[in-house]
């Protein structure tokens, strides 16, 4: 039997040879993702708005996309609800997102005090990781003051956490709202949520804490 031998173009070997290359790299770069997808109990946030409430199940409209997520009888629900400036008073606990000011002050953007069996949420102080060039404080609040800057009335906050403390001023026109403990009927087809689940091993989030959002509250 007669071999035939055929050469093949240069080109073509090359072209063959980097899309191989290319193929490779692809799927080694996507096993970070692919397993973090596939990893069970990694926490995942969602937030968006009710589409559908069921027994045991919320379907969540996200930035994302539709989202199933299962709420069991253990899930935690809380509700916010809008409140003034000058109802922050000395022992709350609250977090606070905010600008630091040249005078070593800062300027608060948004304020939510901590239902009571929170407290101790996330102590700290940090960089934002939603807000840039800002900062987020989980703190307890130990003095409230009535101040003007730059003819701006407001509160001068201080607050304290595990090794450290800061005072933060709070402008009478920004978001505040205090987080309460609810119930299940506040699940309903178009409230605003924040969730707090995990991933199961197929894939199915479930809720270990919910909040109701207030109305307007981004």
């Amino acid at each position: 039997m007669k071999t035939i031998r055929t050469r093949l173009p240069a080109s073509y070997v090359l072209r063959m040879y980097v899309g191989l290359l290319i193929g490779f790299v692809l799927i080694i770069g996507n096993f970070p993702l692919l397993a973090q997808v596939s990893s069970p109990g990694s926490a995942i946030a969602v937030r968006g708005k009710i589409t559908d409430a069921r027994s045991q199940e919320l379907i969540v409209a996200a930035s994302s996309g539709v989202i199933s997520v299962k709420v069991p009888d253990t899930t935690i629900v809380r509700g916010e609800t809008t409140i003034k400036f000058s109802d922050i008073t000395p022992g709350m606990y609250l977090g606070t997102t905010a600008e630091k000011q040249s005078d070593g002050t800062f300027l608060a953007s948004e304020v939510h005090v901590f239902s009571e069996d929170q407290r101790g949420t996330g102590e700290g102080h940090r960089p934002s990781s939603s807000v840039a060039n800002s900062t987020m404080t989980n703190a307890n609040v130990e003095k409230v003051e009535d101040v003007a800057v730059q003819e701006v009335k407001g509160r001068l906050i201080s607050l304290t956490y595990k090794g450290g403390a800061v005072k933060v001023f709070v402008p009478p026109n920004i978001p505040i709202v205090k987080r309460v403990l609810g119930d299940r009927a506040m699940l309903k087809p178009g409230a605003e949520v924040s969730i707090q689940s995990a991933r199961a091993a197929d894939g199915s989030l479930t809720a270990s804490q919910i909040t109701v959002r207030a109305v307007g509250d981004k």
